[in-house]
Formats: C-alpha cells, structure tokens, sequence
C-alpha cells in the first residue's frame, strides 16, 4: 500500500478589496496615476540610456516595479512559444519559468501576455479571481501575490514581437488612465526597438560596405591586371598595386601623374585622347572599349605593351566624373608572339630553301600537317595525303609496312625510313622519313611530327654506284671483281656436280694503235661493239665481262670437251674480224684468245686466270687472230719472259743496256748526214737479247720510260764527246716511246740532258711515230711546237704504217718523214710497194720535208730511191748498227760516193725482224 500523503495547503486568498468611497477610490486613482507618471518618466529614461533591446526590456521592467510601484513585470518575446526576455518583482524565478504561447487554443495561451499577443491588444484582468485562466498560474500567482494584471503586445513595426505583463498586489489596479499610461510606454518602447532594428540594420550595412569595401580592395590588390581610375584630365585618382609593377612607380609617385608621363610617343597620346574622348562623347557605362595595342614607357625608361579596356565613371547625379579601367602588360607575351612568328617564318623559310617537306601526324596516326616548298609539297599532294594513314596513300616498304606498324605503335622515333612509289612508267620514286613522337602536357600521346626528303635521286645513284662497282662502265658487262664471284659460284657448282667448264681470255689485237690514232673517243665505240660482238655471239648462259683495256674473258659454264671451248672461240674470232667503221675509216679487229679448262688445266680461280692469260700470249706469239689452249710448255715460256721481265728491271742498273748507232747516207751526195741511235741489251746469263723480245716487254711493264730517258742522255753524250773528238756535226736521231711522249716531264728531261751533255740542240732529233701524232692532235701540236722553239729537228718514224693523211701532216711542225722499211722490202719486185713509197716521197717532197728510206739492202732498192728523189737512206746496204767507236772510225774514213767497194764490210740483212734489228 501507498503511504497517504497529505494535500498541499493553499495560501489563504485575500478577500477582495471592500467597497471603497467614491472620494477614497478618486484618490487611489490619483496616486496610481502619478505612479504610473514616475513610471512612464524612468522607462523614458531607460529607453534614451539602452544600447540594446534586452537592456531596455529589463530596465523598463526595473521602472514600473521601482517607480509605478506593480509588484512584478516581466517581457516575454516571441510569436508563437515565448522567451522570458526581462523581468523584476517578485516571483521573478516563477516568471522565468513560465511557458507561455500565443496560441488561444492551448492552455498556455489563454493567459494575460498570450491573449494580448494574439488579439495584439492590451488583455485586462482586475480580479485574478474571478478569471478561470488564471488558475492555470496559480503557483506564480502565489509567488507574486498579483490580484490583478495587465499585459500589452510589444510591436516593432507592423509586427508583434512580445508582450509586457504588469502586475499589482490590488485589485482593480489597471482604470483606463493606467491602461493608457501603459500603452504609451509600450508605444515608446516599440519607437526605441524600431530606432534599434534601423541601428542595427544601417550597422549591418555599414559591415557589409566595409566588408564589401574591403574585399574591393583585397581584389584590386590581388589582380593581376592593374586598375585604374583617372579624372576628367586623365590623371591617376585610383591605382592598385599592379599597376605600380606595371610601370615600375610607388603609388604616391603614380597618383596625380597624367597619362602622357608614361606613353611611350605622341602617336599613342593621340590614340588615348581619341579614345577617352569617344567615350566621353558616349556618355555610356555600359559597353567598355578595348585598345589592344598600347605602348608605355617604364619608370627605368624601357618599353612595354599593355592592352586596356575603359569605363565613363558617373555619379549619381549623371555627372561625368573621369575614367576608371583594367590594364594587362602583354609585353612578354607580345615579344613570345614575335619570337613565334620569327620562329615560324624561319620554319616556313626553311621549309622553303630545303628539299625536305614537315609532317605531322595525329594520335590516329593520319597526317595532320604537310609542309614544305611549292615545288614539293603542291595541292594535289596535300588532299592525297590530309587524314589518310601513309600505307593507304600507294606508298610500298621492301617487306611491307608491317614492321613500321609494329615501330609506330610503340611510340618510337625512327630515322631514315626509305619507302617508294611506282610510277605510271614503270619507275619508282622513293623517299626517307625520319620522325619522333609527340605527347601533350599531360603525358599522353598526339602523334608523331618528322620530316621526309625525295631520296630518288641518291638511290638511283647508290644503285648505279652498286652497278659500276660489278660492271664495267663502258660495256656494261660485268668487271673483274663480279667475274671473280662468279667464276668462284662455277668451280663450287662444278665440283658439286662434276662438270668441265672453260675460260677464255680474249685480248685484242693492234687496239692500242687504233686508240692512239684515232683516239680515245673512238677507242672507247670500238670496244663497245666488241662488246655487243661477243653477247650476240655466245649463249645467255655464258658469261662476259670486261677487265679493263682491250681484255675480255668469257666463262663457258658447262663443256662438254675441249673441241667445244675451240668452236666458241672460232666464233668469237669470226665476228670480232668482221669490219666496222672507226672515224669515218674502215677497220677490222683482230683478236687472240687463251683457253684454260676446269678441272685439266686448274682447280682454282687464279690459276684458271693465269692459265687462260698465258694461252692468251702465246696466240698473240703466232701472229694473232688464234687461239690456244693453255699447256705445260706455255707455263715454261711464260716462266722465261718472267725471268726476263725481272732481267730487264735490273739491267738499267747493273749497266746491261748500251747503244748502237746507223748511219743516215744523202742520196744526192753519199754524204754521212746522221745516225739514229739504237737501244741494245747484253745479259750475263741471257747474253745479247734481241730488241723484239726486251722492246715490247718494256712498254707493256712501263720500263720504257726510264729506259727511254737514259737512251736521251746516252746519246747526247756520246754526241758531245765525238764533238769533242774533231767529228763532223752529225745529227743524232733519237727514238721516242708514247708512254715518253706523254710524260710531262718530256721537256724537262730533254733540257737537262742537253744541258749536262753539252750538245747543241740543233744536232738532237727526236722521232715519234705515226699513231703518237694522231692520238691527240691539239695536244701533240702544242708540244711539237714547244720542241721546236728549243731549237731540236722533228721526224716522223715507221710512216705510211697509220692513216695520216696530207691535211694532218700539215698541221705538225715535222722536218723528216721515215718511209717504213715494209714498204722498202720488196722494192722493185711489189707494184703495190713501189707505188706506195713512190707516193710517200711525193708527198713529203710536196710538204718541203726531208724523206729518209729505212731498210735499204739491195742496190736496186738504192737506185729505186734515188731515180724518186728521196733525200736519205738508211739499212744494211750501207752500214749495220755499230758501235760508238767504230761509228768514228767509219765517219773519219768515209769516201763519198755510191760505190759500194768502198762502203764498210757489208752484213747481210736481217730479213723478216728487221725492224726490230736496224
């Protein structure tokens, strides 16, 4: 069970007020009234010392209770559940606690303070006792002692924000005059809390145009661009700190200074003064006008670009006030801009000057970009090109683009990448690329940009190059080196399979004459129709090449015997023979030919050559226009002229080579006029070698130079000492080689052998042959010429051999003309003969030159040539090649006549080799 508890006891009520008189009531009234002036008086005074609402609340609640003696007052604020805001008196904790609301249809806010809230009127209650409501308070009724009450809304503006409640101890406190005096107080404090709101509001406005204010200035501080603000004149009013970076001034220096302080030129003050007076004109805030280019001139005195917009400044009253504007320095980026159009005007240069041509390509690898000069990159080729990949433009790879693909898709550079396109004509156009890849800021890749040349030119001239070096230049037809390949492919195959094959070594005959004759012009059209001889003449299967000079070799790959290799050359030597014009002449060429066989005569590629080489001399060696199969006496023979070759290569030093010398007899007199000088060689092991064997080897090894210049310093010499020994001036004739001739040192060795010797130049005379003075007409004239300014005879040896004729003899400064001894031989038996040599003195006779016979050996032929008139002779019939001696010994005891018995012992002659022999 519950213990019982005791009800609370409730403070006995009051009685009401008794009935009071009419006077006594009057009277109360009257002290209530002037309560309520002291009151009314002290909330004023509140009102004019409160800074804020609250203050104001509680010293108006500290007023009423102080000076309009009511026993509480409290101020609850709020629209819908209200807020103690202030209060004094007694019962202030339960007035503080009070909930309170100003809806009528709660409990709460059927009360004094929510009934003048919700009707915003004064709620009145004299007699707290008889106002049911009211018990709904009771513990706070209790706490104040309040019998009666009052509470008026508070309004700020049209709103109500509260109420006021009053209360008094007695009842019937609140007449009409009180209730009035009350709302006069609350009309004084909804003017104070109004004049509170304006107070707060214009203080909220002035933090917020500071705050605004603040963050103005904070941008114009923290812009980039610099701000400006200018007067009528156009003087600085306003700046912020980047237009001070700008022109490199403090802020006090800028402000008042004029725009013309820091233009750069009158041109653009002009262009500023046009401009603000344009707005000005205007009169509009609106639209700002831009001036893109404006020069300025920095504090330090250097010069910058700024670009602006502008703005009329306005005030209130529609008054133009001056100028406010933005300024950026696009200096840097003016000079960036320059140095990128400098740089691209030297790329588009560039690409002009150069053969090259610019690409690029995007992510997709499609160009994006081709430049370069008008004559490479034209339109045609930019609309075939422009967003296609490079393997879709018809351009082929040696291998396919595969590889290339591969290379691009992994974003690697590439140098050099040689590509082509076919032509139309069957011909290719090739080009190089070379490119790198590009990738964006952030890394990711763009495509590739590179450059690309037409390389069709080098290629054609890397494989020309590549030809030349396998082929002969002249023929076409494959050069040593490439035969050596291919002769090393024949012997492997030939092992393999057990086959025979042949080597023919083919050597034209006299081509040497020929070149030098009709030169090397003509020379070079002969060789080339042996050429074209010897492809029509053998098998696709065989193989031709050209070693230089007048050499052939043919490699028949496969044979069956030795009579086959025999056909072949018959053949060869059967369509070489055939005649063709040289020069507007006639001719036929000859040719001798060696033939070595794999595997009878060789096993490997030198010795085949060798072989075939030997077999070559030896056809040359009986009377060419043969051929010969190589064998063991040809390796003995060639041995032997090895053996020679060396012999002779040291027989100018072990003093081996002498000379001898003939007489020339005049025809006229049989006077002794001169002797040629005859080069002769004794060996210790060879013995006397004949001139037709040590002669041709000679010059074919090139010895004849230095042989031939001491032959020239030999005879001037001897010369100069028969001179010395009281001998008649006899002429002394000296023969000159071709390789000699065209030395050009010729003329240098012959003023010094002259010099050293002693001798008069007159009594030198140099004989050339037929074919040297016509290898090179021009050249030969001019040193012809010079030979004979040094006061030196000039005769021409062996003529009527070449294909001089009247008109080219008339061209050379030639004293003596030398009829050939082949045309002396059968004279007077050969009509053929004796017509030519007829001829030939006619001529030279004609041409006032001296015209000697060599070769003479019988009387008739001496009667022959004297009954013609020729000048000299020179042969056996009179005097072999003697020695120096023994030409003194015949000179000082010469009788002349033409009566033989009295002539030095006669020799017999040397019949066939003659020539070789003099």
């Amino acid at each position: 069970m519950h213990a019982k508890v005791k009800p609370k006891r409730l403070p006995k009520r009051s009685p009401p007020s008794p009935r009071r008189s009419p006077l006594a009531r009057a009277a109360l009234s009257r002290q209530r009234f002037t309560r309520m002036y002291a009151a009314l008086s002290a909330a004023n005074e509140a009102i004019a010392r409160a800074t804020s609402p609250n203050e104001l609340y509680q010293q108006m609640c500290d007023a009423a209770v102080s000076a309009g003696k009511f026993s509480a007052t409290s101020v609850q604020a709020g629209s819908e559940w209200l807020a103690f805001a202030a209060g004094a008196g007694r019962g202030l904790n339960a007035t503080r606690e009070l909930r309170l609301c100003a809806d009528p249809n709660r409990p709460e806010g059927r009360g004094l303070i929510g009934s003048a809230i919700h009707t915003q009127s004064p709620s009145i209650c004299n007699n707290f006792d008889a106002n049911p409501n009211i018990s709904f308070w009771s513990d706070t009724r209790r706490q104040t002692g309040a019998n009666s009450g009052a509470a008026l809304p508070v309004r700020c503006g049209e709103n109500v924000i509260g109420a006021i409640a009053f209360y008094a101890l007695e009842y019937d406190a609140f007449d009409r005059e009180i209730v009035e005096l009350l709302e006069r107080m609350c009309a004084n404090v909804s003017f104070a809390l109004e004049n509170f709101k304006r107070l707060a509001e214009r203080e909220r406005a002035e933090d917020a145009l500071r705050a605004s204010e603040e963050n103005y200035r904070a941008i114009l501080e923290n812009m980039y661009e610099g701000y400006f603000e200018v007067d009528l004149a156009g003087n600085y009013t306003l700046i912020n700190g980047a237009m001070c970076r700008i022109l490199g001034c403090t802020r006090d220096e800028l402000i008042g200074m004029n725009y013309r302080d820091y233009t750069a030129d009158e041109e653009t003050r002009k262009r500023i003064y046009a401009l603000y007076n344009e707005i000005y004109r205007k009169r509009s805030t609106n639209a700002p006008a831009q001036l893109t280019e404006w020069s300025f001139k920095r504090k330090d005195g250097t010069l910058g670009v700024w670009q602006t917009s502008v703005q009329l400044i306005v005030d209130k009253s529609g008054k133009q006030k001056g100028f406010r504007g933005v300024v950026r320095d696009v200096t840097d980026r003016r000079r960036a801009e320059e140095v990128l159009r400098e740089s691209e005007a030297r790329f588009r240069a560039l690409t002009e000057l150069s053969s090259d041509w610019y690409w690029e390509l995007d992510a997709n690898i499609r160009f994006a970009r081709i430049e370069g000069r008008a004559d490479v990159v034209n339109s045609a080729m930019l609309s075939r090109s422009l967003g296609k990949h490079p393997w879709n433009l018809g351009l082929e790879v040696d291998g396919g683009w595969e590889t290339h693909r591969k290379l691009l898709k992994s974003r690697q550079p590439f140098r050099d990448f040689l590509h082509h396109r076919s032509l139309p004509d069957g011909n290719r156009c090739y080009y190089t690329a070379s490119g790198e890849p590009m990738f964006d800021a952030a890394g990711h890749f763009a495509g590739y940009r590179g450059v690309a040349r037409d390389v069709t030119s080098q290629v054609l001239a890397e494989q020309r190059i590549q030809y030349m070096a396998t082929h002969d230049g002249l023929t076409e037809l494959p050069n040593r080196p490439m035969f050596s390949q291919m002769l090393s492919h024949a012997i492997e195959s030939a092992r393999r399979y057990r086959r025979r094959f042949a080597v023919l070594f083919i050597d034209l005959d006299r081509f040497k004459y020929i070149n030098d004759t009709f030169g090397h012009e003509a020379g070079d059209i002969l060789l080339q129709e042996m050429a074209k001889r010897l492809t029509r003449t053998l098998r696709a299967s065989d193989i031709i090449a050209r070693f230089g000079g007048d050499e052939f070799v043919v490699l028949l790959p496969e044979i069956k015997d030795a009579t086959e290799s025999a056909g072949v050359a018959k053949k060869i030597l059967d369509a070489l023979i055939q005649p063709m014009h040289v020069a507007d002449q006639e001719c036929r060429v000859t040719a001798s030919i060696g033939i070595s066989t794999f595997p009878d005569d060789a096993q490997d590629e030198q010795s085949l050559m060798k072989n075939a080489d030997m077999a070559m001399y030896l056809a040359k060696s009986e009377g060419k226009n043969n051929y010969q199969f190589y064998s063991q006496e040809i390796r003995t023979e060639a041995r032997e002229r090895l053996i020679l070759e060396n012999s002779l290569r040291r027989a100018l030093e072990e003093n081996e080579l002498f000379l001898h010398y003939q007489p020339k007899i005049d025809l006229e007199t049989g006077a002794i006029t001169g002797v040629e000088a005859l080069l002769r060689w004794h060996n210790p092991e060879l013995g006397v070698v004949s001139p037709a064997k040590f002669i041709p080897l000679a010059e074919e090894t090139g010895l004849i130079v230095p042989i031939g210049r001491w032959v020239l310093r030999t005879a001037c010499a001897q010369g100069a000492a028969w001179q010395r020994q009281g001998l008649p001036h006899i002429p002394i004739a000296v023969n000159l080689s071709a390789r000699q001739f065209s030395d050009e040192n010729l003329l240098t060795e012959i003023t010094a052998a002259l010099v050293d010797s002693g001798m008069s130049p007159a009594l030198l005379e140099l004989e050339i042959t037929e074919g040297m003075v016509m290898q090179n007409p021009d050249r030969t004239v001019q040193k012809l010429d010079r030979i004979r300014e040094m006061g030196m005879r000039l005769a021409i040896d062996d003529f009527g051999t070449g294909y001089s004729s009247l008109a080219h003899l008339k061209r050379f400064p030639i004293d003596t003309l030398k009829v050939d001894r082949s045309f002396i031989s059968e004279i007077p038996h050969d009509a053929e003969d004796v017509a030519i040599t007829g001829a030939i003195i006619a001529m030279g006779k004609s041409l006032d030159l001296i015209v000697v016979a060599e070769g003479v050996e019988t009387q008739a032929q001496m009667d022959f040539l004297r009954e013609h008139q020729c000048d000299q002779m020179q042969g056996y019939f009179f005097s072999k090649p003697v020695g120096a001696e023994q030409l003194a010994t015949l000179v000082h005891g010469h009788n002349p006549s033409f009566d033989a018995a009295t002539w030095p012992a006669y020799s017999p002659p040397c019949g066939a080799s003659d020539k070789k022999c003099k």
